[in-house]
């Protein structure tokens, strides 16, 4: 189980799902870990209380990145109360 875990968090290291900028985006939030050097921006374009697209940015460890990549899949289509008080560092 732990390689399959291994696995699913370097495929998403090395292709990155959704990181990219949105310019056009209604919501966004930067955060960054001064401690290890992680930096992630989110953004988000909403609709009637749903996310219709998501997207981020940034740089760090695998780990960071990976699980931003993960949760751009996880709350596409959701609606926004759904995906409130997920961020980083917090």
């Amino acid at each position: 189980m732990d390689d399959l875990y291994r696995e699913l968090i370097l495929d998403h290291y090395k292709n990155p799902r959704n990181k990219r900028e949105m310019p056009d985006a209604e919501l966004s939030c930067s955060k960054n870990n001064p401690l290890c050097g992680d930096e992630i921006t989110v953004f988000v374009h909403e609709e009637g209380g749903k996310v219709l697209d998501v997207s981020f940015v940034g740089q760090g460890c695998s780990i960071s990145q990976s699980s931003a990549s993960m949760m751009t899949e996880a709350v596409a289509g959701k609606g926004l109360a759904c995906t409130i008080g997920i961020g980083y560092g917090e």
